[in-house]
């Protein structure tokens, strides 16, 4: 275990910052705390690094307590949003930097720059000076200064945030390739969802200082536990239901429940539906699948490849849900504010209604 969190809080003053966080994470893991501005992702990441010590609960990195040890004695690097690179430094300066404080040989720090101006795709540039630097490339060296001395663990900052959006997909594919590369083990706090889902090997979803929930990427989005993560992972579609027996009840409409959902029987309980599991039918007789009814078509929106529609439906209680469908079916459709369509459902899932909005 490279990393491990027990009961941590950190408050600043009567605002608790951090809530009773545990955690773990496993060697060589790409783990993303992911969560809105001011939520504590980036404490906790501080936390971690030593830049800051918790008023309680325990941080261990590879089965070590480092709770009160500083920064420099933790074995972490960190990566910062503005990059943080020295300016009057050249960039093999700025990577070896680290490498110097603690008295390594110049060989061995030559040899090391070399090395990681290769990985991260900017041999040649060791004598350039960061103003000589695009922002993506200065961002690049400062993730081979934070890997210069070999760090257990690597922390990473939003560290795309400043970066347009061509770069900032350009650099996430580079660093996963040189996370795997190294299999060092990284945490990256974002509030970008696209980019939790695209290099993450688990995320946690962060808000108000607690820690809601730990998954999968695919199992966050498909299969939360949590209001707050289905609605601030994608699009949430949340419909009341009941679910009974081996059954959702929505309306009148009776739909076979999802498995791992016995504990919720008996229950009223919220169905979620992404929109893109949403299909729309010109008639009854023309759906196939799960029906839910029929609706009038509220707004449409382009929205690039796809085409995003509201459907309020007639059954149950005047629900809107979001759609989104393709040109090819939008035409087919024929699709236009006020026309009637039939819905159908693909995947869907269920939540307690407890954690309700």
């Amino acid at each position: 275990m490279s990393i491990q969190l027990e009961n941590v809080n950190k408050a600043y003053g009567a605002h608790q910052v951090v809530r009773e966080v545990s955690l773990h994470i496993e060697t060589g893991e790409l783990f993303v705390l992911l969560g809105a501005s001011g939520s504590g992702k980036s404490t906790l990441l501080r936390l971690i690094s030593g830049l800051l010590l918790p008023d309680s609960g325990r941080i261990y990195l590879n089965d070590r307590d480092v709770t009160t040890l500083a920064p420099q004695a933790r074995g972490t690097g960190f990566v910062f949003q503005n990059y943080s690179l020295f300016r009057h430094m050249t960039v093999a300066e700025n990577i070896e930097f680290g490498l110097s404080i603690r008295q390594v040989s110049r060989k061995e720090r030559d040899q090391r720059t070399a090395e990681l101006l290769d990985l991260i795709g900017l041999p040649g540039y060791g004598n350039r000076l960061p103003s000589q630097l695009s922002g993506g490339q200065q961002q690049r060296v400062a993730l081979a200064r934070a890997l210069a001395y070999q760090p257990n663990v690597l922390l990473l900052d939003e560290p795309f945030g400043a970066l347009d959006v061509k770069i900032r997909v350009q650099l996430r594919e580079s660093l996963r390739e040189i996370q795997r590369h190294l299999g060092v083990t990284t945490i990256l706090v974002t509030h970008d969802q696209e980019e939790a889902f695209d290099i993450a090997d688990r995320i946690g979803v962060i808000e108000n200082g607690e820690l809601l929930e730990v998954g999968t990427p695919s199992d966050l989005y498909q299969r939360p536990q949590r209001h707050f993560t289905a609605t601030f992972l994608g699009t949430a579609n949340l419909l009341q239901a009941h679910r009974n027996g081996k059954y959702v009840h929505l309306g009148d409409v009776h739909l076979p429940a999802p498995p791992n959902t016995e504990h919720l029987s008996g229950q009223p309980v919220h169905l979620l539906a992404r929109p893109e599991e949403i299909t729309l039918y010109p008639s009854r007789s023309a759906a196939n699948g799960q029906v839910i009814g029929s609706g009038k078509v509220e707004s449409i929106n382009f929205a690039g490849a796809m085409t995003r529609a509201v459907v309020r439906l007639h059954e149950p209680a005047q629900t809107a849900v979001q759609v989104l469908v393709s040109p090819a079916e939008a035409r087919t459709l024929g699709l236009t504010v006020g026309q009637e369509l039939w819905v159908g459902l693909g995947a869907y899932h269920v939540l307690a209604k407890e954690e309700a909005v």
